[in-house]
């Protein structure tokens, strides 16, 4: 089934608003430093991400998580310094806060394998990785002929070489 979109930004600074008068009524029980993400999530709004990702999702199946809100709590993950999707997937249980400035109702949060659907989806490249996954052939060091001395060195260019290639010129 496809994402249903809930009106955009606006909703969710409404649902922000709504939640945090309901679960924090006391505003000072919130730290400055997480007033200072809030005010940041507040205003980035992240509606390009339905439009972006609606092709990728089917008309089968359960209803998904709406692609923003999956978007903005992987970087809200990211801004509390929660590594680990299996870490983040349990504070967003554990902290309404998290949950409400992600865009999720508290108790109806996303499970990891969600959060990974949602990374396959977001990954618009064929390919798993930014770089290649081959590596270059390693050079094997040989040993020394004789007892007592060093191996010959596997670099292409010694440092003694380097220094003579360096002398002549100013940095």
């Amino acid at each position: 089934m496809l994402p249903v979109y809930s009106g955009g930004h606006s909703a969710y600074q409404k649902f922000v608003v709504e939640m945090l008068r309901k679960y924090y009524p006391n505003p000072d029980a919130i730290a400055r430093s997480t007033w200072d993400i809030i005010d940041r999530f507040w205003n980035l709004d992240l509606s390009y991400t339905e439009i972006h990702l609606k092709n990728k999702y089917s008309i089968f199946g359960p209803k998904p998580r709406n692609p923003s809100c999956m978007h903005r709590s992987y970087l809200l993950s990211i801004d509390f310094k929660v590594t680990s999707v299996t870490d983040w997937v349990a504070q967003l249980k554990i902290n309404p806060l998290y949950a409400i400035l992600s865009g999720f109702e508290v108790g109806d949060t996303p499970g990891v394998g969600t959060f990974y659907d949602f990374f396959s989806r977001l990954w618009d490249s064929d390919n798993n990785n930014l770089s290649s996954q081959l590596q270059p052939l390693k050079t094997s060091v040989k040993k020394p002929k004789k007892k007592g001395l060093k191996a010959d060195p596997v670099e292409k260019t010694t440092v003694e070489q380097l220094l003579k290639e360096l002398q002549g010129v100013s940095f």
